[in-house]
């Protein structure tokens, strides 16, 4: 289950990959151990079986890749929220040399790899976004697979974006608003996204608060990738109205 009570299953989850950075190159060090966890995974609305290892993995990264250098190649400051191992951090300063990174966890062993890794860290709690942490002007904020574990308590963080004047918001998360839910296996992620207690309503959210002109969003769209239960790799990206 997502949610508060898992903060200690990410203290150890990440703690494991903290020791494996004495023990194996940088880039395999920081992959979390919850890929390739089963050998099928959700590709096109149905399940395949890949020939390749960890190709759900190399598919995020994929998606990942593709946002960074749409988006981010020119960027001053970056925040990723639930930042984890910080493996996404690696592949963004790959894109981006020059901007300053920021890798933002409540995991106290996850703050420790980012500083390992050379980037700017501090705890932070999404549940509970302390006002007192303020984001530099203009910085762009991410988050791949965080906000899933928030359910329905998203509120927060979101005006706490707004609140500091992001310049961009770029989520890969679990959206159940653009599933299908005719398509059996899109029905089984929604299912299994709701006991989960996974990210619900978020962009049913965003929607009402580009209506009132509160945000704009650019992007919107899923990439038809996820796991074995859940197509958890949508794609939303959207900005403060100015």
């Amino acid at each position: 289950m997502a949610g508060r009570e898992r903060i200690r299953q990410w203290e150890k989850g990440w703690q494991e990959n903290l020791a494996e950075l004495r023990l194996r190159p940088m880039a395999e060090a920081v992959i979390p151990h919850y890929f390739g966890k089963y050998p099928v995974i959700r590709f096109k609305q149905d399940l395949i079986k890949p020939i390749s290892t960890n190709f759900e993995y190399k598919s995020l990264a994929v998606i990942t890749d593709w946002l960074l250098e749409k988006y981010f190649k020119k960027a001053r400051t970056v925040y990723e929220f639930g930042c984890g191992t910080g493996h996404n951090l690696v592949r963004l300063r790959e894109i981006n040399r020059q901007a300053e990174l920021w890798g933002l966890d409540w995991a106290k062993s996850s703050q420790k790899i980012i500083k390992k890794l050379g980037f700017k860290t501090a705890g932070f709690d999404l549940f509970k976004p302390d006002n007192k942490f303020k984001l530099k002007p203009s910085s762009i904020v991410f988050t791949v697979a965080s906000l899933e574990q928030l359910g329905k308590e998203f509120k927060p963080i979101v005006k706490y974006w707004l609140k500091n004047q992001i310049k961009l918001c770029v989520n890969i998360e679990p959206i159940s608003e653009l599933l299908d839910k005719d398509n059996q296996w899109d029905k089984l992620s929604i299912v299994y996204a709701k006991r989960r207690n996974y990210l619900d309503g978020y962009l049913t959210y965003l929607r009402q608060l580009e209506e009132e002109g509160e945000i704009i969003i650019h992007q919107a769209q899923r990439t038809y990738i996820g796991s074995l239960f859940i197509d958890g790799y949508s794609v939303i990206v959207w900005s403060p109205k100015i």
